[in-house]
Formats: C-alpha cells, structure tokens, sequence
C-alpha cells in the first residue's frame, strides 16, 4: 500500500469540501430579496454539493478506506498523518465539527495501530483523540432518548481509553513519560474524560465517583511534585477548566439526579469559582464569559438551597437580558438555548402564571430566531444538543406556539431541504388520500373521522407533515451529504420515528399523528423497514400510514435536491417500483390508483410546480421568524 503522505492532498481536499458542502446546504438570506431567488439560490447549491459529494466519495475510497481496512502494521509515521486528518475533523473543545462519526472511525483504527507501534507518546496522543471521538459522538447520540444504549457504547469506549490514561497519573509513570506533550495530555483528560458522564441519570455511586474524580484532577493543581515537574502548564487553566465541569454536573435542574450531599459540594466549588474568576477576569473570560460562569453558579447556589426558585428565576432572566444574540460559542449557547431550558424545568406546569406562558412563548420565538442565523456555521452539532433539550421540556400554550410549529420552524431554520420535504410529503399524501377516499372510501373506516372526508384529508396532510420530526435532533447526521452514510450512522438515522413518536406524544397539537411518524418506514407486510417491532397492520391509522410511506418515497426518489448523492428518478421510475412491491413494500391498492391519469397529473405538478413553492415557502418562514422575533422588544426587566 502506498504511503499516506501520498494521500494527504487528496484528504485535504475532503476536508475543504465538506466545510463547503456544510455552508452551502443552509444558505443565508440576508442578501436575498424574494422567494425565487432563495429556490434558485438552493437548487444551484445543491447542484454544487452533488459534485463535491461525488469527489469526496472517491476521495475516502481511495485514501482513507483502505487504511481503515488493512489490518497490517503501519509506520509511525502514517499514524501520525491519519491522525491529523482526523484531527482536522474534529475539535471537540471550540465546537468545530466537520465529520465525527469518520473522525471516530479513524480513532478506533488507529487506537489498535497505536497499541501495537510500542511508542508511548503515539499511543498517548491517540488515546486522547479517542476520548475526544467519543465524548462528541456521545454527545450526539445523547440527544436520542429513547436509545441510550447507543450513546452508552460510545461511553464505554471514552471510559477505556480514559482509564488507561489514568494509569500514566501515577507519579512514577508520570515522570517518566517521555516528553511534556504527553504530560499534558495525561493532566488535561484527568478533567476532560470525566464529562463523559454528562446527558444522563446516574447511580448513586456514579454520581459521587464523577465528583470524586473531578476533584482529584482539582487537586493536582495543589500538589507540589506535579506544579515543580510542570512549572509551564497553565495551572489556572487547569483549574477553572476543572470548576466548571463540576458545575456543569446539575445542568438541567440536575437531571441526573445528584444526591443533595454532592450538591452541596458543588456549591462550595461554585463559590471558589466565582472567587477565582474575580481575581482577574481580564484573564479568565478568554476561558469562559462572565454571564456563562454565573449561569453556572447562580445554578449550584439554588440547588443547594441557597435561594428559593422564585429568586433563581429572577437572576435567570437577568443574565438572559445580558446574552449576545449573535454568539454561537458555547457561552452564547448556555444563555440563548440552556438558560430558557432551566427557566421552564422550574415551571409548574399545571398552574402557569400569565407572564410564565408569556415568557415561555418568548423563548420559543427567540430560540427560533437563534437557529435560524445559525446557518453554515460549524457548531452545528453542539447547538442541536442545546435545541434538543429545549424540544425535551417543551410546553404548549393555549394561543401561543405549539409543538408543531416548533419542530416544523426548527427544520426550516437548520435544514431547509427536510423542511421542503415534510411540506411536500404531505401535500402528495393529501392527494393520495382524496384519490383513494373517491375509488376505496371503506378503507378508512377504522379511523376517528370516518365519513368525515375534510377531516380525513386534513388528519393526513398534518400527520404527513409531521412525520420527520425525529430528524430533528440528528440533523447533523442527515447533513452528511459528502459520503455515504456509515453503518453506525444509518443505525441513527433509523431511530427517527421512534423519536418522533416520542416527542409527539406529550403534546396536544400532535399526539394523533404520533403513530404516522411512527410506522412511516414500515413495509405494507411489516416483513421489513423499522422499528423492526412494529405491527402496523394493528393500528387504526393504516391506510394513512401506508399513504404517508409511498408518499415519503415518491418524494425522495424525484427529489434530486435535498438528496443530492442521488439523481432524481422520474414518477414513472418510482410507478415501476411500485408495482413491483405491491403488497410487500407497498399497498396492494397502490398501483391500481396510479393507473388513474388525473392522479397522475396532479402528483406531476406537485413535484414540479408544487415543490419550486415549497422551496418559496422556506424563504417566506425564514423571514417570519426575524419578524417574529421582534414581536416581543426589548427584554422586559
């Protein structure tokens, strides 16, 4: 095999090209004047990613997959070049995600390698990439609720790495590693590796060793033999880097469930930390602002007790008055998108004051607005994990925004193709369902509004339209448009409509479609598709679920711009297939309808004229959001 210097061009270029693919899938629309221009704008870029897909694909099959796959011994050299590329994938601590989930290929390839090379400094360093792999991907699978084993396999695997750089901790060990770079690296991740804890509810016993832990790599600060061995490591780094992982352990009203006894602990680290950073500030807001440190603090103090939830409310929504709109650094995050979280997981929500709906409301739109300038920016993926929990605790007000309309903005602001895709799959299921209630009306019998025919048609173009909404808090993942996706990225992808469902079914506005979103992947048979333990064939909804699955494929397969690896297939490409998998894959009724040339005729405009107007409706719902957002003025105080 050639070396891999000789493929690092070719690498370079990936890296290039997925920026821009990132930048140009989410365009701005600030410089553009009308809905024909932003359909343009979009059709173009998306012809422009297709190319670059396309290189990016051979890229990877010629330079980076075979390495991948060559189980031989590599030169210490070609460690060091693969891990850079995969350096330049990710950074973990500014926010900068490219390609994670290739990134963490290459670290698990690469730990191996790494073992086996005898060096110790290379397999340090890889150690450190691989608990930087998994804490992001963690992160990321995080936000999948319903699917914790997922994330705990990423976990597990930061834990190993992490442990087995514990072991160079040691005095001994530790000054005998070869250089101060490892040394560093050792110091660093005895914080780093313990947030790998965050995101979820632990023992009791995990919630003690995680603080236990941390204060540990807070005492080596402290200790003399590590500060003479080291006297040009940044201890005060070090050590308020250290504070706020500790602070950060009772984020979300302490959703992990932390025994009072370890909060009170965390107080007494929070009040060091606010000492500290007071010292000099000049410093130590180049680490963390000021308004995200007392977010943190003000947090511990109330979950200690130190004041009622009436006063951390009010010192919540001081701090989000002081917040800079326009910051999509993490502190930007922790104030525009965290703090709104903890101000509602504090809410009673059976007995809401008037101006506690009127706030909620107002986080809503203003989170709205934050995502929607979000576009093209790379921390993308740390943003989603904010936005998901927000999603999580999400409370519908009577007159205000519902659940719907939330998730339906969400994918407008973040991913305009998956937006253009939920509005289109439910104009072409509306046109199904009208075609189909005029030739087989007793095939809806089984639903609530039977004989109703509006509220048929109206039941089915919403629970359409909602039927992605699983995507949302992986959007970074549908994003991937340089590649394939991977096999541990398909298996993310097919837990959206159990997501979905979900989050669908805590809410007024869209728990009757919940079972749509549900089954959307399902073949007619139930003999394959996901999740694989649904029976649809059991469900009221049926026929609408059936309507709702031709309808999501005809739009994939003719939508040659949000799928933009694949060139769009014509309506009688997708007609052929169906008919092949009628009664397997497809309604058996289905093919028989499409016979019908007036349905023909009209699914041929909506793919045509009807999504050049879905694509002018994006454009039009991104502008309402900046203008709804001035709706609410200047934060009252």
């Amino acid at each position: 095999m050639e070396h891999i210097n000789q493929s690092i061009e070719k690498l370079e270029n990936y890296i290039s090209n997925t920026a821009r693919i990132r930048s140009l899938s989410s365009p701005s629309i600030q410089d553009i004047d009308n809905a024909a221009d932003y359909g343009t704008l979009l059709q173009d870029n998306f012809i422009t990613i297709g190319q670059l897909g396309r290189e990016n694909r051979n890229i990877l099959a010629e330079h980076l997959f075979p390495y991948l796959e060559d189980s031989t011994r590599v030169s210490d050299s070609e460690l060091k070049d693969l891990g850079a590329f995969g350096d330049s994938l990710l950074d973990a601590y500014n926010l900068d995600n490219l390609d994670p989930a290739i990134h963490a290929e290459i670290s698990d390839h690469l730990l191996h390698k790494a073992e086996q090379s005898g060096s110790v400094k290379l397999y340090i360093q890889q150690l450190d990439r691989e608990i930087a792999a998994c804490y992001t991907m963690e992160n990321i699978t995080l936000r999948l609720r319903s699917f914790p084993d997922i994330a705990n396999k990423y976990r597990k695997r930061g834990f190993a790495a992490g442990k087995a750089l514990l072991k160079y901790l040691d005095k001994d060990a530790f000054f005998a590693l070869p250089d101060n770079e490892c040394r560093e690296i050792v110091l660093t991740n005895a914080r780093y590796m313990w947030t790998l804890y965050e995101g979820d509810v632990l023992t009791e016993e995990e919630c003690r060793e995680n603080l236990a832990q941390l204060e540990k790599a807070l005492a080596l600060a402290e200790d003399e033999d590590y500060r003479k061995k080291m006297p040009w490591y940044d201890w005060r780094h070090h050590t308020i880097r250290t504070l706020q992982y500790i602070l950060i352990m009772p984020e979300y009203n302490n959703a992990r469930r932390l025994p009072q006894d370890v909060l009170n602990r965390i107080c007494t680290h929070a009040v060091k930390m606010n000492m500290i950073w007071h010292e000099d500030p000049e410093y130590y807001r180049e680490l963390i602002h000021e308004n995200e440190m007392l977010v943190l603090v003000q947090r511990a103090r109330y979950l200690s007790g130190k004041f009622s939830v009436e006063t951390y409310r009010h010192h919540l929504m001081q701090l989000y008055a002081r917040r800079d709109r326009n910051n999509y650094e993490l502190g930007g995050m922790t104030l525009n998108l965290m703090l709104p979280t903890e101000y509602i997981l504090t809410l009673d929500r059976e007995h809401l004051t008037e101006e506690e709906k009127y706030q909620i409301n107002r986080f809503y739109h203003d989170a709205l607005n934050y995502a929607f300038h979000m576009s093209g920016r790379d921390s993308l993926s740390f943003m989603l994990e904010f936005l998901s929990k927000l999603l999580d605790c999400f409370i519908e007000i009577p007159g205000g925004m519902d659940f719907g309309e939330m998730c339906l903005d969400c994918l407008g602001a973040l991913h305009p193709p998956t937006y253009v895709h939920s509005i289109m799959v439910g104009q072409i299921a509306r046109c199904l369902c009208r075609h189909l209630l005029q030739k087989r009306p007793e095939l809806f019998k089984d639903l609530p509004m039977a004989g109703d025919p509006d509220a048929i048609l109206s039941f089915t173009y919403r629970a359409a339209v909602c039927h992605d909404f699983g995507k949302l808090p992986i959007t970074d993942t549908i994003m991937v448009y340089g590649r394939k996706l991977l096999d541990s990225e398909f298996s993310l992808l097919k837990t959206h409509p159990v997501t979905a469902a979900a989050l669908m079914r805590r809410h007024e506005s869209t728990k009757a479609y919940a079972n749509i979103a549900l089954g959307h992947h399902r073949w007619y048979d139930d003999s394959a598709g996901y999740p694989d333990n649904l029976c649809t064939a059991e469900l009221p909804e049926k026929v609408i679920i059936d309507l709702v699955c031709c309808a999501d494929c005809l739009d994939a397969a003719t939508d040659s711009v949000g799928r933009s690896y694949n060139r769009g297939k014509t309506m009688d490409d997708f007609i052929m297939e169906l008919k092949e998998g009628a009664g397997t894959r497809y309604a058996p009724y289905l093919p028989e309808l499409f016979d019908d040339t007036t349905l023909r005729r009209d699914l041929r405009f909506l793919l045509q004229q009807g999504r050049r107007s879905s694509y002018s409706k994006v454009y039009r719902q991104l502008k309402d959001l900046t203008d709804q957002s001035q709706l609410y003025g200047e934060d009252p105080m």
